[in-house]
């Protein structure tokens, strides 16, 4: 079992044992953080698109390189934590609760994955990613799926008209499972990237990053996974 800590800073751990592991990304591009830190630029990689795919480049490389039998990946300041460590965080500002090993492994056992909990919106969840600059995105999101994935477009037309979402691209889970997801995400990711470029796009600052935070659900829903929403703290907030 791992549980990676993506960053692209230095920063130090507000978790610590065998299972939690700090992991560079965007290191093709960056200086080395830390001498004892996993880069996300050894083996098969898109450290190089970090700058697009943000901690996404993070879940690529635990895709194709990882042997954990349970992977996770959390942020350098977001992290899975019990109810009591939410309460605990939220009245006295303290970093704990954070899940250990036993509790990942029986959750693991009975759901298919773990993801945060539901962000919610004002509004559908498309209209509210169109409040971005950069509106047009989920619509070739769309327009990718109905040419190459058509049996996700259902999925993701509940997504976008529904006024939550899972946010943040945490997730822990068996590995067989998340190789799965990971194999569905990428190659929308690439063919909505692919498509973009050929339409004239040149910025792509965070964008598939952003992208891909709405792409769960859809996954979720079309494939009927099992979750479990567990509660999280930022821990450069309080």
């Amino acid at each position: 079992m791992k549980i990676y800590i993506v960053a692209h800073k230095k920063f130090t751990p507000s978790v610590t044992g065998s299972i939690y592991c700090p992991l560079q990304v965007g290191a093709a591009i960056n200086e080395t953080l830390h001498d004892d830190w996993i880069r996300d630029d050894n083996g098969e990689n898109i450290s190089k698109k970090n700058w697009s795919y943000n901690e996404l480049t993070g879940l690529y490389w635990i895709w194709k390189n990882s042997k954990e039998d349970i992977i996770g990946l959390c942020h350098y300041r977001r992290y899975f934590v019990s109810r009591t460590g939410k309460i605990s965080n939220f009245l006295f500002h303290t970093k704990s609760g954070f899940l250990p090993e036993k509790y990942i492994e029986d959750k693991a056992l009975q759901y298919d994955l773990l993801v945060h909990n539901k962000t919610f919106f004002l509004c559908g969840n498309g209209k509210q990613f169109r409040s971005t600059k950069y509106p047009d995105d989920m619509k070739v999101v769309r327009e990718v799926l109905v040419s190459d994935f058509p049996q996700y477009v259902e999925s993701f037309d509940r997504v976008m008209n529904r006024k939550m979402c899972h946010l943040l691209n945490m997730l822990i889970g068996k590995k067989a499972v998340v190789d799965r997801y990971c194999e569905w995400l990428f190659a929308v990711l690439f063919a909505v990237e692919e498509k973009m470029i050929r339409e004239g796009e040149t910025s792509f600052d965070r964008r598939m990053g952003m992208i891909g935070e709405r792409l769960l659900d859809v996954w979720l829903i079309k494939n009927n996974i099992r979750i479990k929403e567990i509660f999280t703290i930022n821990t450069e907030t309080n």
